[in-house]
């Protein structure tokens, strides 16, 4: 292409331009003419084929130039050792062994201890002493404030305590100037505030009320504020939250009446309840041996309909194996809730049931099945823990899950 178009400039320069000669008359371009196209020939030549080698094949080319990159960097001296397949695999087994150890019970069964302290203690709370913040009415950091209740769920007319203490330099002083409000928190309710009566308790200042004297048809959250000061501490605030389902909104209750049964190697306890509010419920409760060591917890979902009901609690019959667990056992921490999902608030509480109820049999080990939950998706996901530590896939330790 490139000669065809030199050789075209070549004959229209000898056949137009004037060279000084008798042409006879026809018409004839100056030599400049002829310049200014074979310049801009070039030019666009040059713009259209950059100088570097042409390439028939591109991609070809290309795949060439990768593969020689690849080959450089896989470069390997003959004495080079051979490679480890993939550091991260004794991590991804052991990844695949906790999560084979933490289904080995179906998901309404799970083995506690003593430390399992939101199970065994549910409601619970857990602030703790802490510093105040520096600001210009506390710049030396040397006070601290532990302000707490003794309940995170507060059902029908049980009463709520709530206290508050100070420290200075490491010294427990008496709070001052203290106020005490509470409030309901719902977005569709117009608050009511309350103010408490607080009282002198030792170097503490505490108040005891009961919400459902306030709020006898409320279910949701409620906010103490407390304002304090003392000697050589300007005026602070702080406030705590807990959840109150009051007398009138209660869904259902415990009867009280318990029984426990062996079926299919595992330890069922049939609780009753009285429904009053028909919907899906969660009931929990934990089991504790011979001993009083707490080893087992169970929970009940499904719906209910409005009356009399026995919900089965199933304690998986492996665990008592695995804990070494022997009878009689009994059976603590009941507490339920009727569910309200996409709903605020996201539930209604029911009162705790505050008997305990011990297994009328001790139940020898032997009565108890001895293997391992076996279900369609827990081989699934076994299978695809296996395939990913042989593809070298980094895995994570797996969360617990009460979706089985």
């Amino acid at each position: 292409m490139q000669h065809t178009l030199f050789l075209l400039l070549a004959i229209f320069i000898r056949e137009n331009v004037d060279t000084g000669k008798n042409n006879h008359g026809k018409r004839r371009w100056p030599a400049w003419v002829a310049l200014v196209l074979l310049v801009g020939l070039a030019i666009a030549w040059w713009l259209r084929y950059p100088a570097h080698p042409v390439q028939d094949n591109p991609q070809s080319a290309y795949q060439y130039e990768l593969t020689a990159i690849e080959e450089q960097n896989n470069e390997v001296p003959d004495s080079a050792p051979a490679q480890v397949p993939v550091a991260e695999e004794p991590a991804a087994s052991e990844a695949l062994e906790q999560f084979k150890q933490r289904t080995r019970y179906p998901a309404t069964t799970r083995k506690i201890a003593a430390d399992s302290h939101d199970l065994l203690n549910p409601g619970a709370r857990y602030e703790q002493r802490h510093k105040l913040p520096g600001d210009k009415n506390n710049p030396n950091l040397d006070w601290e404030v532990l302000f707490t209740a003794d309940r995170f769920f507060v059902r029908g007319k049980e009463p709520l305590l709530v206290s508050l203490q100070l420290w200075n330099e490491g010294e427990q002083v008496q709070p001052e100037q203290v106020s005490m409000l509470a409030e309901t928190v719902a977005p569709k309710q117009q608050a009511k505030t309350v103010r408490l009566v607080t009282q002198v308790d030792g170097n503490a200042r505490t108040a005891v009320f009961t919400p459902n004297d306030h709020w006898p048809e409320y279910v949701g959250q409620v906010r103490v504020t407390a304002g304090f000061a003392a000697e050589g501490l300007e005026k602070q605030q702080g406030s705590l939250d807990f959840f109150f389902t009051a007398e009138k909104r209660i869904p259902a209750v415990f009867t009280g009446r318990v029984f426990d049964r062996l079926h299919d190697g595992d330890l069922v306890f049939d609780v009753e309840v009285d429904v009053k509010s028909p919907g899906a419920y969660r009931i929990d409760g934990s089991l504790f041996d011979n001993s009083g060591l707490p080893f087992g917890w169970a929970r009940f979902e499904g719906s209910l309909t409005a009356g009399s009901h026995l919900v089965s609690l199933r304690y998986y019959g492996l665990l008592f194996h695995d804990a070494q667990a022997t009878g009689p056992y009994t059976l603590t921490n009941l507490h339920g809730a009727r569910l309200r999902p996409g709903d605020t608030p996201h539930k209604e509480d029911m009162p705790e049931l505050t008997d305990e109820y011990m297994t009328a049999s001790t139940y020898e080990l032997n009565s108890f099945r001895t293997e391992v939950n076996t279900s369609p998706r827990r081989q699934k996901m076994i299978e695809m823990y296996e395939d990913a530590i042989r593809r070298g896939v980094k895995l994570t330790d797996p969360a617990y899950t009460d979706n089985e």
